[in-house]
């Protein structure tokens, strides 16, 4: 068996061709304020990607620069600010931030309506009381990608490998928000002992670890559907997941790649969840 191998790019393209056609409705153009560590090299890459997204997609981004000599005080200021700013519709605070710093009391600051990347402990709770907008992007991104080739998760047995609150414990509330075709998630993670034995009965199988070659060929169910949230840079510069794909693809019947998988749609995600505060704030 060689498993179909889900085409991100091309579902992201659609969603965001769909999406922009909303924005240019509105009337208006939105405004994205992000908190942006710019000491932070891998934040700079995330932070040129989101700005180019929202140019061309008719959103203003506004970038508001912050390192390890801002005073905590004064970022706390300034979300307060953006938060009663009605021309600011969506804020983002980039991470991680400076060490410093108390995230969790800076990522709680921020408006609730105005979180575009679902951060805040108020919209990663209402998660489990069902569909819920923002939500964490990478989540969406991959239960979004699973039900793309499986449209009926009922009766199935999903894993998340992965615990952290914005993508394995978001994926399965996610997961668990359709009361009739809901599947049946475990949660596991990289001390979990004998991680085989359960990602062998998942035939829906989400690994968010940010480690490389994590999952292997023989620990996939045979016909399951392998969704890739992990990103990993080689020392050769290699950016890969946390499967080991070239194992993997020969097991699944449905797998994503990396690059290419769950990374273009997540920025479709981040989006629709602009729209959402959007919505909220107008």
């Amino acid at each position: 068996m060689t498993a179909q191998v889900i085409d991100g790019a091309a579902l992201a393209t659609k969603w965001r061709e769909e999406l922009v056609r909303e924005i240019s409705a509105l009337g208006f153009r939105p405004s994205v304020a992000a908190l942006h560590n710019e000491t932070d090299s891998a934040n700079r890459v995330y932070m040129k990607r989101q700005r180019s997204l929202c140019d061309k997609s008719g959103i203003e981004y506004k970038v508001h620069p912050i390192t390890a000599q801002t005073p905590e005080r004064e970022v706390l200021d300034l979300i307060g600010r953006l938060n009663a700013d009605p021309g600011v519709h969506g804020i983002t605070v980039h991470q991680p931030l400076p060490a410093s710093y108390d995230s969790a009391r800076i990522l709680a600051a921020v408006s609730p309506s105005k979180d575009i990347e679902a951060a805040h402990p108020e919209n990663l709770g209402r998660l489990s009381f069902g569909e819920h907008y923002p939500a964490p992007c990478a989540a969406s991104a991959a239960v979004a990608l699973a039900r793309s080739v499986r449209p009926s998760f009922r009766g199935l047995e999903a894993v998340v490998v992965g615990r952290s609150p914005y993508i394995g414990k978001a994926i399965a509330a996610i997961l668990l928000q359709s009361k009739k075709e809901a599947p049946t998630p475990t949660i596991c993670h990289t001390a979990t002992p004998d991680l085989g034995l359960h990602t062998r009965r998942a035939d829906l199988l989400f690994v968010a670890t940010g480690r490389a070659g994590l999952v292997r060929g023989e620990m996939v169910k045979p016909g399951a559907t392998v969704i890739d949230v992990g990103i990993n840079v080689l020392p050769d510069g290699k950016i890969t997941g946390d499967v080991v794909f070239e194992e993997a693809v020969q097991v699944a019947a449905h797998i994503t790649p990396v690059p290419g998988g769950v990374g273009p749609v997540t920025h479709a995600i981040l989006l629709k969840n602009i729209l959402a505060c959007v919505r909220k704030t107008s």
